[in-house]
């Protein structure tokens, strides 16, 4: 599954890659209140800045969007209200997701790693690269012969 959503008077909608199921039961602003309550641990105010940042990473690097009316002050977002959709984005872990990118982040005769800015739509698997490339790095890349000495440069 890619994600499912939940908004107030609307069926869920569960997304996977090539196909979407929907599940006729009508979301109630009670259950969806009650969802993000146990998503916060009871505790919604401890989650505000990440309310007002628009979600809220879960245990296992899933997100949890949230839709509502936004409170501003001085220009900031100060809380998002009327809380009416909750979307769920799963986290997947996807096998080499970064290697096409390897050869321009690593210097492999220095044995070093370029600072490197990721820029990129929602949705089109940022984290999932920064999550291989992490990985990679720190365990060594055999196939690179690139070793676990971190030393950074910037180019």
């Amino acid at each position: 599954m890619k994600k499912f959503e939940l908004e107030y008077g609307k069926p869920i909608i569960l997304e996977f890659s090539n196909s979407e199921i929907v599940i006729p039961h009508n979301i109630t602003s009670e259950e969806i209140l009650r969802i993000l309550q146990i998503i916060c641990d009871n505790s919604i105010y401890a989650y505000q800045n990440h309310i007002c940042q628009g979600f809220i990473t879960v245990r296992g690097g899933h997100r949890v969007g949230i839709t509502g009316e936004v409170v501003v002050e001085n220009g900031k977002i100060k809380n998002i209200s009327y809380i009416h959709s909750l979307n769920f984005r799963i986290a997947k872990q996807i096998e080499d997701a970064s290697i096409n990118l390897l050869q321009h982040i690593l210097d492999i005769s220095n044995n070093i790693i370029y600072n490197t800015l990721i820029v990129g739509t929602p949705g089109t698997g940022k984290t999932t690269i920064l999550k291989d490339l992490v990985k990679k790095i720190s365990n060594g890349i055999d196939a690179f012969s690139f070793k676990r000495n971190y030393s950074w440069s910037s180019r």
